[in-house]
């Protein structure tokens, strides 16, 4: 099976209007603009959109707006027109740290140029980009964007292109902020949490097991049991997000509910989430024994509840 290769170091995006710019105008490209099956008339038609299904465009006279859809919401990101490198963060999969993308516009002679230069995963090293973008509006309602690729890395690069159409398609709306003030952190500062955890709970046992931070993340499991019967799993997760960090509780593979870090120092890490029922708050907190406290509190007539544990294997 062929593979089609997209190139990723030096992505120009230029964007024209031949009309606009016969009467002297800038080409109005501020649009929502989906890809359509229609095939460009001068190369042939790319598999799949090459800039996506959709995204919109707000040009102003010193800054573009960009929204590309990812994963249900809009990534936006503003650039000035002139060549100024911004930083973005792609916000990441469930459980996974924000990425981070590098890219600048100008605007040249006969529209403008979009450059992204590179993508930098959470936790990993600069990926440098490659394919060039040419945007170029065919008509008030038409927008054709050409794009280099190849299919295979030995073979010659080709152009291709796909069709969008003027829309009034909504976009998805922006990414959520958190409904707390979040406190800056990275991974690395809550490392402390990972490891085997035991404690008991009545007659319960309460088991939580943190891999290492690596890669904007760490990942662990709940479980509860008594004697030999589990009573209650949870799937957890932090993860680095938005220059803070975000603590993901998954009650039995339930529905995932995020508690955003408002508070860290060299002992202890809490986590809130204001609109949820209970816990509202999460905290982590080391004990001089070399132990771990987990609380969980918040709720209108809840009290406080605590996890005390050790370390499996008695450390």
């Amino acid at each position: 099976m062929r593979h089609i290769i997209r190139l990723f170091s030096g992505c120009i995006i230029t964007i024209v209007g031949a009309s606009a710019l016969a009467a002297g105008q800038a080409p109005d490209l501020s649009a929502t603009w989906v890809a359509t099956k229609d095939v460009p008339a001068s190369l042939p038609a790319a598999p799949s959109a090459v800039f996506g299904e959709r995204f919109s465009l707000a040009v102003a006279d010193s800054e573009v707006t960009m929204m590309r859809p990812v994963r249900g919401s809009s990534l936006v990101t503003r650039h000035p027109l002139d060549g100024t490198e911004v930083r973005t963060a792609v916000p990441g999969r469930q459980c996974m740290g924000d990425g981070t993308t590098v890219a600048s516009m100008a605007r040249v002679a006969d529209g403008l140029t979009y450059t992204f230069i590179s993508n930098i995963p959470a936790g990993g090293t600069p990926t440098l980009s490659g394919v060039k973008y040419t945007f170029r509006l065919q008509s008030p309602d038409v927008l054709v964007v050409e794009s280099m690729m190849r299919e295979s890395a030995q073979a010659a690069p080709r152009a291709v292109g796909t069709v969008y159409r003027r829309s009034t398609e909504a976009m998805p709306p922006p990414f959520k902020a958190p409904e707390v003030k979040s406190a800056p952190a990275t991974i690395a500062e809550v490392a402390w949490i990972a490891g085997e955890w035991e404690g008991a709970m009545g007659t319960s046992t309460v088991e939580e097991r943190w891999t290492p931070a690596a890669g904007g993340a760490m990942l662990a499991i709940s479980r509860t049991t008594r004697t030999t019967t589990m009573s209650a799993f949870e799937f957890l997760c932090i993860a680095e997000r938005g220059g803070s960090l975000v603590y993901t509780a998954m009650p039995n593979a339930g529905t995932a509910t995020d508690f955003t870090l408002t508070s860290i120092d060299a002992d202890s890490a809490t986590f809130e989430n204001p609109a949820n029922a209970f816990p509202k708050a999460i905290r982590y907190a080391k004990r001089a024994d070399g132990g771990l406290d987990a609380t969980i509190s918040g709720g209108e007539g809840r009290k406080p509840v605590v996890f005390s544990f050790k370390r499996r294997g008695g450390s």
